[in-house]
């Protein structure tokens, strides 16, 4: 049970780059004269540099070992994230915000390994569901934690990365010392399989995907005629809180539906945008953004589940570090993808509903060739 608290506890502080996103506004008025898009580089520029660390991560694990470099990552970004308190200076805070994506990178991959190397079957598929759904809380909570701080002195913000020093005790306590098997032959130059290649780029669509919809929801809901910023706040909260029950669920829903979960979850959320794109009252939108946000998070940990189960166990720091690229590039991609997919069909250009109808028929074709090739598999080659 203890190892299990110490394990889902890395899943607290993944989105942890993303905590000072709350106060933007007010860091944008201590900087008078540096632009917005210097300020929003700020948050921006964490996600680079944790690619960098989550592009050597197999490397770090092979040299100091999983649970050293996870600790190691954590004391990294907790330092790094709390330096601007004590000087804000804009070149200070900009350094800062590298090194504690750079720490980020270290560990953010491993809250999927940890569980892949030390669980199996149905307890595995459980337990990687549950930490989806505690990463999703863990945004919240730090967004919350982050936003509770700022109504004191917006400076009290970078107090939240002390969070990291929280699990980084709950790690060296509770997370018994890992060993990934070495093979030392051919094998462990081995390349990932075609299998697992085709999931890692289903897994970049289906968060490009993600981002796209809440992306445009604040849009989408100024067309509608409903301009609240905090009707728009609660909507993207709440959708947070069913992919957590979601995530909590997944291992229920993937016994009883196994492999078809995942079509499942594309086809159902195709329904849930086209239901949200054609309701007017900010209820009816509401309800079917919940819902997508519900159905839609069914897949990661289903792809996830996948991945993990096709490869050797050498093979999992490599292709988690991977599997945490594409949602950190996918964010990226969402807002140049979407917009300028829907310049190019230019029906009603700028409009919101036509990128929109565009993730419907990407989720919608998805889905029925998952359920298709799913199908096929069970039937042909009784997988």
């Amino acid at each position: 049970m203890f190892k299990k608290i110490g394990v889902l506890s890395l899943s607290i502080v993944t989105g942890a780059i993303t905590a000072i996103t709350t106060i933007i506004p007010l860091i944008l008025k201590h900087y008078p004269g540096i632009s917005i898009s210097r300020i929003e580089t700020l948050v921006t520029i964490s996600s680079l540099s944790a690619l960098l660390t989550i592009l050597f991560n197999n490397k770090l694990v092979e040299k100091f070992g999983l649970k050293k470099t996870i600790l190691s990552g954590l004391v990294i970004g907790m330092i790094a994230g709390v330096i601007p308190f004590f000087n804000n200076d804009y070149p200070v805070f900009f350094i800062s915000r590298i090194i504690l994506g750079l720490g980020v990178g270290m560990y953010s991959p491993h809250a999927i390994t940890l569980i892949s190397i030390l669980y199996k079957g149905s307890e595995r598929a459980n337990l990687l569901g549950v930490q989806m759904g505690v990463g999703a809380f863990g945004n919240s909570i730090l967004l919350f934690f982050s936003g509770w701080l700022a109504k004191m002195n917006w400076h009290y913000t970078f107090f939240t990365y002390l969070w990291l020093g929280i699990v980084a005790l709950l790690v060296w306590l509770l997370v018994p010392e890992v060993h990934i098997d070495k093979i030392k032959d051919k094998k462990s130059t081995k390349s990932l399989s075609h299998s697992t290649t085709k999931y890692l780029i289903l897994s970049f669509v289906t968060f490009l995907i993600i981002w796209g919809v809440q992306l445009k929801i604040p849009t989408f809901l100024y067309e509608r005629g409903i301009v609240s910023s905090e009707k728009a706040g609660l909507i993207l909260g709440v959708m947070n809180i069913a992919g957590m029950l979601a995530g909590l669920s997944f291992g229920l829903m993937y016994k009883k539906f196994k492999l078809f979960l995942l079509p499942i979850g594309f086809l159902l959320a195709a329904l849930s945008v086209f239901g949200m794109i054609n309701s007017y009252s900010w209820m009816m939108i509401f309800i079917f953004a919940v819902l997508f946000n519900f159905v839609y998070s069914f897949t990661g940990p289903t792809i996830v589940l996948q991945v993990n189960q096709q490869v050797e166990e050498y093979q999992l720091t490599k292709v988690n570090s991977l599997i945490t690229m594409t949602t950190i590039l996918s964010s990226y991609a969402a807002p140049i993808v979407w917009n300028n997919l829907s310049k190019i069909i230019d029906f009603k250009e700028g409009s919101v509903l036509v990128p929109m109808y565009i993730m419907i028929l990407s989720l919608f074709f998805c889905g029925l060739f998952l359920m298709c090739y799913t199908t096929y598999k069970l039937r042909y080659k009784g997988e």
